[in-house]
């Protein structure tokens, strides 16, 4: 277990009175300025290292503060390869573009304020791991954790504590990340909950399931405002009796889309659910109309077009689903797509429970144990990895990684199943508090 770091501001004060045992072993240097005409010689203290640099040092800083931290929570990212000697203190793996960006300089300033700050005994390593891979930075312990080296307790040491702490107090920022990760992240996260939660409350939207169409404030877009001329021309359009002229016709690009997505569900249902029927030009029209009403509620829903293709997708999952409920069951079979002789008995009617709208429910199962099975192989596959990384028995795309690449590799890969995936990540590879 490494030891407890210091504080953000004991760590800076620290480092602000090595700044100043290292100024007051330099020599002053011999100025000459014109004044007036007159030509004068004065002395200057030079500064150890230049005020860049000093800003850059507390960038590294806080993330070598953080790395510690990080290391103490997970004992995984002190794990090293077989060509590594075992680092103290962990690494700060950055690149030059991150730091640049941080701190909205060039890049060429960027490692003229490391070798600078090497020069100055703060870094300690540097380990470069290819133009595509970030490098590797090792800060001195005497900044991080109390050491036994240090001499600390003297009285001028503590006051040069004092001082630079007054001088470097500044707000805590946003902690910054140790790499950049080697895949996109997704920052999104995914709320999975109880396989009954992901049934919608018929009572609470007109279209129901998993996550298809429903009728939500945030999916109705805002109407746009009414020209003013054309609230004139509304005005004289009314008759002496104040009716207002006839709503404009629905725009013919979104409708004949919308024909094609019913068409579309009749027949991929035709041939997984009524593969032996066959439907005349009346039978499919009435179909058409049930399955408009039923299961697309007629396109009342305000949704987006991504919306309603992912809608239409899941349609398409559900028809799969009652497919193969009825290729297990041969002694069942599916009623009339539309009602023949009482209303609301037709599969696709919305207000015949036991017909196609029961899909909604297989639906969220099979969604829910899906993502059970695929947050297990996640699990699962970090685990094994990071054991091989540690018993040195990995592939070698694995061994070429530090141990902090691999980490954030299945970090990145358990945050796409939201915050539950993430906590059991965190506890597999935690260390146990004590």
């Amino acid at each position: 277990m490494l030891p407890l770091p210091y504080s953000q501001n004991k760590a800076f004060g620290l480092f602000s009175g090595h700044l100043d045992s290292l100024k007051q072993q330099l020599q002053p240097q011999l100025r000459r300025r014109i004044v007036k005409g007159v030509e004068e010689t004065y002395l200057v203290t030079p500064k150890p290292i230049s005020d860049g640099a000093q800003s850059t040092a507390r960038v590294l800083h806080r993330m070598a503060l953080q790395a510690v931290e990080e290391a103490r929570a997970v004992p995984f990212l002190l794990t090293t390869t077989a060509t590594d000697a075992e680092p103290t203190p962990p690494p700060v793996a950055v690149n030059n573009e991150t730091l640049a960006k941080i701190r909205k300089v060039s890049g060429r300033t960027i490692r003229q304020h490391l070798r600078e700050l090497m020069s100055i005994g703060f870094i300690v390593k540097r380990r470069f791991r290819g133009t595509k891979a970030n490098f590797e930075l090792w800060i001195s312990t005497k900044f991080l954790w109390k050491t036994d080296s240090q001499a600390l307790n003297s009285q001028s040491s503590e006051n040069r504590t004092k001082a630079g702490e007054a001088a470097f107090v500044e707000p805590t920022s946003t902690k910054l990340p140790l790499i950049q990760s080697l895949v996109k992240q997704d920052t999104s996260e995914i709320e999975i909950a109880h396989v009954d939660k992901l049934v919608t409350n018929p009572e609470q939207a007109t279209l129901t399931g998993n996550t298809g169409p429903r009728h939500t404030q945030e999916a109705r877009p805002t109407a746009p405002k009414q020209p003013r001329q054309a609230k004139q021309t509304e005005k004289e359009s009314k008759g002496a009796g104040g009716a207002a002229a006839r709503p404009a016709a629905a725009n013919p690009a979104l409708e004949a889309l919308r024909r094609e997505m019913v068409t579309q569900t009749f027949h991929y249902a035709w041939k997984l659910i009524y593969p032996e029927r066959s439907f005349s030009e009346h039978e499919q029209r009435k179909s058409l109309e049930a399955i408009r009403a039923g299961v697309y509620r007629n396109f009342e829903a305000a949704l987006t077009e991504a919306q309603w293709n992912q809608y239409h997708d899941e349609v398409f999952q559900r028809i799969d689903l009652a497919a193969a409920y009825f290729r297990r069951h041969t002694n069942k079979f599916a009623p009339s797509p539309f009602a023949e002789f009482v209303a609301g008995t037709g599969y696709f009617d919305a207000e015949n429970a036991q017909g196609f709208e029961g899909t909604h429910r297989w639906l969220a199962n099979h969604l829910a144990n899906q993502y059970q099975r695929d947050l297990s192989k996640a699990l699962l596959r970090a685990r094994r990895e990071m054991r091989a990384y540690r018993l040195k028995t990995a592939p070698k795309r694995v061994l070429a990684m530090t141990a902090t690449q691999l980490y954030r590799y299945h970090e990145t890969k358990l945050r796409k199943f939201g915050k539950a995936g993430l906590e059991r990540f965190y506890a597999q590879v935690g260390a146990p508090k004590s």
